[in-house]
């Protein structure tokens, strides 16, 4: 982690716990993963302070823990989770997105849940009741009936997931238990190739496991008229009994911060489309990321799970105009100039998609009539794009197209650049000093000799759009921290 990545995490505990929790988790941030008697003498504090504020922190869902055998006793380390911890960051547009897509029962269930850590659904719905001030009676039923419709929405669509005690272990302490049950069952010690395949069969396992079912949902028969005041199709065809999704009462839940990254950037993927085909593009590829949602984990996979034909044309919504935004040529009309119908209009926006060149859509190699979205590569486009945007706004178009030169066409010397920008070399040469120490270029050496002398050396400059995503990001956590301690200073002067 960078130095000021550091600083942000710690300036977030701060913000959000105070300082004394800052203490204790600035040592683990720096130090890495100790037990409470290190972290005790690191900050000075007493050792049952060190054990509320790593309660604190595991509530929370920022810190883990892990036991290890040492003689003949068992010392537990404890480590800061970062990801889970400038996830933080994120919590007003969590909030945002929340009242945005579950209305204002999802906003106030995500706070409560933000608030706490992990709650069970019993005591969310109490803890809103109790800070909206709604007395027991008819009104607080009927709260309750809602907040549990969209609490139980949430869950079903990934937004809240159960916390399970595994999920307070680290995940090399997980991988390494599932690792030694499965060499446990083995006569003989596991060769290389053995290990390699337990641990391919344990990984295959997990992402069934994540796909399948969802811990905490459970589903009962109910009658007709359950309370929700919705119609559900029957389950027999005699009797009025029906199948109802409800949360369990004694599991916890947190936010998944996973979940709406995802959704994030798939809106984001869909916008690419509107602004170089038009709205309709938009609606089909928004409608292909949500049927693909459900199998999604995080964002560093590299393509979605197939879509079919059929499956897209039933969930397209029904205000989409296929056939007004298409253009024909004469010879695709039927009779009397009649247009094609809409699944064939579908067929054609598919495959203009697909040869868009940007290729982001693609046919699923194995399965006809099946596409799958290049997730790796649209996330390229959309760095590409929002380090495009950062750079023009801070330097001016001239500099944007120096870079998208340089994306395009790889290395290039300084006189190649002056030529094909048609630029004068004393202004390229100030711009290439410009981007390369706002950390968007990259300068290769290349001798012609053994001896490294400037005037026998090839000088190329080239984009790495990773190395600078990387840097941008770098400058973000710097600026952020600078404004939560900016706060911090403004808020104590007025204490």
């Amino acid at each position: 982690m960078s130095t000021y990545e550091n600083r942000l995490c710690r300036l977030i505990v701060r913000e959000h716990f105070g300082p004394i929790v800052e203490k204790v988790a600035y040592v683990l941030i720096r130090k890495g993963r100790m037990p409470v008697g290190l972290i005790a003498n690191f900050t000075a504090l007493k050792p049952r302070q060190v054990r509320e504020c790593l309660f604190v922190l595991i509530q929370h869902n920022l810190a883990v823990y892990a036991e290890s055998q040492e003689k003949s006793r068992i010392v537990t380390y404890y480590e800061i989770n970062h990801t889970e911890l400038l996830h933080r960051v994120l919590i007003p547009k969590v909030l945002h997105s929340s009242q945005e897509w579950f209305e204002r029962d999802g906003a106030l269930i995500a706070q409560s849940l933000l608030t706490h850590g992990k709650l069970t659904i019993t005591h969310c719905i109490e803890d809103i009741l109790k800070s909206s001030g709604i007395a027991p009676g008819k009104t607080a039923n009927q709260r309750t009936l809602s907040l549990t419709k969209a609490f139980t929405k949430m869950v079903k669509e990934k937004c809240l997931i159960a916390v399970r005690p595994s999920d307070s272990l680290t995940a090399a302490d997980r991988d390494m238990a599932e690792e030694k049950r499965e060499t446990d069952k083995m006569t003989l010690p596991p060769t290389a190739a053995e290990l390699a395949t337990i641990r391919k069969t344990l990984g295959a396992q997990k992402q069934a496991e994540q796909n399948s079912t969802i811990v905490g949902l459970k589903r009962r028969l109910d009658a007709m008229d359950d309370g929700y005041g919705e119609k559900r199709p029957r389950l027999l065809t005699d009797g009025d009994l029906v199948i109802v999704e409800e949360v369990e009462t004694d599991v916890y839940f947190k936010v998944n911060f996973d979940r709406f990254i995802i959704r994030w950037r798939n809106v984001q993927i869909a916008n690419l489309y509107e602004a170089r085909l038009n709205p309709t593009a938009k609606t089909i590829m928004q409608t292909i990321m949500n049927l693909a949602e459900e199998r999604m984990i995080n964002c560093k996979e590299e393509r979605s799970s197939p879509v079919s034909i059929m499956l897209l044309l039933n969930n397209l919504p029904k205000d989409t105009n296929l056939i007004d935004t298409l253009e024909f040529d004469p010879s695709d009309l039927g009779p009397n100039n009649s247009k094609p119908k809409i699944h064939e209009c579908l067929d054609k926006y598919v495959q203009i998609l697909e040869d868009d060149l940007m290729n982001i859509l693609k046919k699923d190699a194995g399965r006809s009539g099946q596409y799958v979205i290049n997730l790796k590569t649209a996330s390229q486009i959309l760095k590409k794009n929002l380090i495009q945007g950062i750079v023009s706004a801070r330097f001016g178009a001239p500099y944007v197209r120096i870079m998208n030169m340089l994306a395009d066409k790889g290395k290039l010397e300084e006189k190649q650049i002056s030529r094909f920008s048609m630029m004068p070399v004393k202004d390229v040469r100030e711009k290439l000093t410009t981007l390369c120490t706002f950390g968007v270029l990259n300068l290769q050496e290349v001798p012609k000799t053994k001896e490294r002398t400037p005037s026998r050396t090839y000088y190329l400059w080239e984009v790495i759009l990773s190395r600078a995503a990387d840097t941008l990001t770098d400058r973000l956590y710097h600026t952020m921290g600078n404004l939560r301690q900016r706060r911090f200073v403004e808020r104590s002067k007025r204490a």
